[in-house]
């Protein structure tokens, strides 16, 4: 029989930092690296290293990145030449003490930018200084991943998302059974723009994916996960009647259908999740006749079935199968007239059940 599966409770998924309830099949969790202050290279008596120099060199959000001084001499004044491609702009402050900190912010679209930087600095002894340097200025976002309905697919081992930073790379953790790592999937993506449709794949496994745990990471570190768990269900029914040995759907079993495509449009509504969830259909016989002639019924009823939901609305993947007399809901001897055998079993699912052989409508 089609294994009976309880819907698999649902986690809600919470956003670890404001509480916000989000969507019901995911957990989401955000890691922030905050920002460090980094100086660039410059020898003990240079220029650079007295006037303090350093850098927000990683900022998020509404955050400026700034060039940070911190003289070790009062200075009476002091400008900076700031370009990138396609930018110039020019810094300055007037006196700084020996000791204080000053920041001097600008702008900068989400990215990562090169900087030439040139600096002009008067000392308050009379003493002046020029000299030039590069750095490397990164920003991003409010950093958010985001999935639509099907984006996850477990028969094609393929998932898809997007965040609104520049992507750097992607890990997923596929666990099975008390928490067993069955694979760990790494993929760079190279600074990929924001927005971009980003996919990770995985191998065949052996063994039932019981969760995947994704974590993708900006260009500034910072990173994004989610969790993702598969999911079935049953869809209640009342079986369908078909004449011994037909295949065919009467007019007055149709009631049935319909009232089953109303559970499964409510379990879609209600169940519906970031994975491609797909209708599987399996079609049973009594032990009246040969055993390959009911498998070949089996399957051809099990197909009526499912046509019937494509004819009227489901648009989802569905498969069928027929499994014929091997697996009797009620235990008979050979040729035994049983209505409770003749049935079928449908499961909404986004993986397919075991055993094998089902086929594509």
């Amino acid at each position: 029989m089609l294994p009976r599966t309880r819907p698999r409770p649902m986690m809600p998924a919470r956003d670890i930092k404001t509480g916000q309830h989000m969507l019901r099949t995911l957990t989401l969790s955000i890691g922030l690296l905050l920002w460090a202050t980094a100086s660039p290279p410059a020898a003990a008596n240079s220029p650079g290293a007295k006037l303090g120099l350093g850098l927000k060199a990683v900022v998020k959000g509404k955050q400026l990145p700034a060039i940070i001084l911190r003289p070790h001499a009062t200075l009476k004044k002091v400008s900076v030449e700031l370009s990138r491609e396609g930018f110039k702009t020019t810094l300055k402050s007037g006196k700084i003490r020996a000791g204080a900190t000053k920041e001097l912010r600008f702008k900068q679209p989400v990215g990562v930018f090169e900087y030439q930087a040139r600096f002009k600095v008067q000392w308050g002894d009379g003493e002046s200084s020029d000299f030039t340097t590069t750095f490397k200025i990164t920003k991003v976002g409010e950093l958010e991943l985001n999935m639509g309905a099907g984006d996850v697919d477990m028969e094609s081992r393929r998932m898809k998302f997007r965040i609104t930073n520049p992507a750097q790379k992607a890990e997923l953790v596929i666990l099975g059974a008390q928490g067993v790592r069955l694979d760990t999937v790494e993929q760079s993506f190279n600074g990929a723009a924001p927005g971009s449709e980003l996919v990770m794949e995985w191998d065949e496994l052996d063994g039932d994916i019981v969760r995947m745990d994704l974590k993708v990471t900006d260009v500034a570190n910072f990173f994004v996960g989610m969790q993702v768990t598969p999911f079935s269900i049953d869809i209640p029914h009342d079986d369908v009647v078909f004449a011994s040995g037909k295949h065919a759907i009467t007019s007055g079993e149709e009631p049935k259908l319909r009232a089953t495509l109303g559970h499964i449009h409510k379990a879609l509504a209600t169940h519906g999740t970031l994975l491609a969830l797909r209708l599987y259909i399996g079609g049973y016989t009594d032990t009246v006749g040969p055993k390959s002639s009911n498998q070949s019924l089996s399957e051809r009823r099990a197909r009526s079935i499912a046509a019937w939901f494509r004819k009227n609305g489901v648009d989802i993947p569905t498969f069928y199968k027929g499994y014929g007399e091997e697996q009797l809901a009620v235990p008979t001897p050979d040729d035994t007239d049983e209505p409770r055998n003749r049935r079928a079993e449908y499961k909404l699912s986004s993986q397919s059940p075991p055993g094998g052989g089902w086929k594509k409508l």
